[in-house]
């Protein structure tokens, strides 16, 4: 599995909808980000579905970018890491 965050911008007459929109996910963790109209969605899932995660992101009425900000995919290396 990949853990990725992803930096959700969007207004701040809109963030409250986007935020209980995204809060729906059953794969996303939404947290505030530390400038508003910011929130940060942490994800856990297969590398491969997560260019699809974040256009669905994007597609999520009130959302105005989403940008990638961490991406981990050691476990699906099998540990291997960068050597």
């Amino acid at each position: 599995m990949a853990i990725a965050s992803f930096i959700i911008h969007t207004t701040r007459q809109d963030l409250a909808g986007v935020k209980a929109s995204l809060s729906q996910r059953r794969d996303a963790t939404i947290l505030p980000w530390e400038s508003p109209p910011c929130l940060v969605a942490v994800i856990e899932r297969p590398s491969k579905e997560l260019e699809r995660v974040e256009r669905e992101f994007k597609a999520t009425p009130g959302v105005l970018s989403v940008a990638t900000a961490y991406l981990n995919i050691e476990d699906e290396l099998g540990g291997e890491g960068a050597k």
